[in-house]
């Protein structure tokens, strides 16, 4: 990814909009609710204001994407918008969520974290204070307005989008977008959007409405910021020419939201973008016959002491008594280090022991009956071996893809080899973190250099060793020079 691949996403993402003019369903403050469907009509989209409780759920299974806006929850109760996302995340609908007013008061703030935990955000979007709260810094608030600068909740942003698998924008001075892979910074800006009620709620409109044309969250989280930053920089120009006053810029803004295209950004945006380790960089999966006679137990807690931040319990052949005992005693070493743990393939061991999520094979269970099954707030990983399986998944709504085997493995004997090529270009076409597996070690890592890949997945070469923690160490060190 880099700056070049952005702008031409963000203006292929413009066309799209403008061509397909989605139905986004917008539960959003009625204090900008004129504006924000306005934006919606100017940017291409079609807005549907439908908040009722009795209609929610038939507006939302039949939009493009949905905003929800917490600026609602004096006029709406809590139960209507938690129904209305449920809805979207059973009918594959994506949500943009504004967190408005996250930190100022404990009402809001646990309201908030109630909706998180039971409805998945394709993005989150807020000010710098808001984004902070949410990441658990207190104290950036006053009122719905931020008393940080966008540039202080970088870490804060990463955090949220590594938490709730999501993308999330931080809107200011100069706008932040990360997915906890990338951040991009956008320095377009005028001082005097802040004179107008409601552009934070206008840039949550314009965001599902990209996100409502089938582009991804991150570009679709860029594209939104860009068209009202873009257009509010050069509604500015005029401002300072001729002094018209507010008024007249807040009309300029709106005409250049309608007018902004592709010449546009490509003239206009100023932006930089960096690529940031992926949390689960490091990624073991868990083979009893690996050990050589090892206690399993104490492999994976030493790995983990090495760097391991997810695991995988991958046993074929054991029984569901002994999976599920497994499950639990390897559930309360991942616990004690605040790692995440998946089941392979047995959706049923994940319910019973409440896993983190599942990773699942191509002839597996789909993935949308899996999140169905397990929540939608959970992880479900993918395997696949060709960019046609990874493009699939990744629409399918898969969080990670697993590629391999990169190399011939001993614990995968039937898995075909994936060549280098293959894994670039999975990489460099699907939006979400992109596992290297297969008979990785630290001797043949060398061979990933320049695929760009977000993690490597390693059974053998940390269980078989005598010493798992520092041969994890060895890994993750090899893994961080390679990128």
């Amino acid at each position: 990814m880099n700056k070049e691949k952005i702008i031409n996403k963000v203006c292929q993402a413009i066309k799209k909009v403008r061509e397909e003019k989605p139905l986004i369903e917008q539960i959003t403050n009625y204090v900008t609710i004129n504006d924000c469907a306005n934006v919606t009509l100017a940017i291409g989209a079609s807005p549907v204001m439908a908040d009722g409780k009795e209609e929610v759920e038939g507006f939302t299974k039949i939009s493009k994407s949905i905003v929800i806006n917490f600026g609602i929850i004096d006029v709406q109760p809590l139960e209507t918008i938690i129904k209305a996302g449920k809805t979207a995340n059973e009918n594959n609908v994506p949500i943009v969520f504004d967190p408005v007013g996250m930190g100022a008061i404990d009402y809001r703030d646990k309201g908030i974290l109630e909706l998180l935990e039971n409805v998945h955000m394709s993005v989150i979007k807020g000010n710098a204070g808001e984004i902070m709260a949410l990441a658990g810094r207190k104290g950036s608030t006053k009122g719905v307005d931020s008393l940080a600068e966008s540039s202080d909740a970088i870490e804060s942003a990463i955090e949220v989008a590594n938490k709730y698998r999501c993308t999330c924008a931080v809107t200011g001075k100069t706008d932040i977008v990360t997915d906890g892979r990338y951040i991009l910074k956008i320095e377009n800006q005028s001082d005097i959007l802040s004179y107008i009620t409601g552009t934070g709620c206008m840039i949550t409109s314009l965001i599902a409405s990209f996100l409502g044309a089938d582009n991804t969250s991150f570009i679709s989280a860029a594209a939104g910021i860009m068209a009202m930053s873009i257009s509010g920089e050069r509604a500015l120009e005029r401002e300072k020419r001729e002094k018209n006053g507010i008024a007249s810029y807040r009309i300029d803004l709106m005409n250049n939201i309608y007018h902004f295209n592709h010449d546009i950004v490509k003239k206009y945006a100023k932006i930089n973008i960096e690529k940031v380790d992926n949390k689960f960089s490091m990624y073991l999966i868990t083979d009893e016959k690996a050990c050589m006679g090892k206690d399993l137990y104490k492999c994976v807690e030493e790995s983990i002491k090495g760097g391991t931040k997810i695991v995988q319990i991958r046993e074929k052949e054991l029984g569901t008594k002994d999976f599920l005992d497994r499950a639990l005693k390897i559930k309360e070493i991942c616990k004690k280090y605040g790692v995440t743990m998946l089941i392979n393939d047995r959706i049923d061991i994940a319910l019973a022991v409440d896993a983190d999520g599942v990773h699942l094979g191509q002839s597996d269970m789909p993935i949308q009956i899996a999140k169905k099954l397990i929540g939608y707030n959970k992880i479900v990983g993918i395997s696949a071996g060709n960019i046609n399986e990874a493009k699939e998944a990744e629409k399918n709504g898969a969080d990670y893809i697993g590629v391999g085997a990169v190399f011939s493995t001993s614990t995968k004997k039937d898995a075909d080899a994936v060549e280098k090529e293959t894994l670039k270009k999975i990489v460099d076409e699907v939006s979400i973190p992109v596992f290297a597996i297969g008979g990785i070690n630290v001797e043949n890592m060398d061979y990933l250099k320049g695929t760009n890949i977000d993690g490597i997945c390693v059974i053998s070469d940390i269980l078989k060793n005598n010493d798992c923690k520092k041969r994890t160490e060895e890994l993750v060190n090899k893994f961080n020079q390679i990128k």
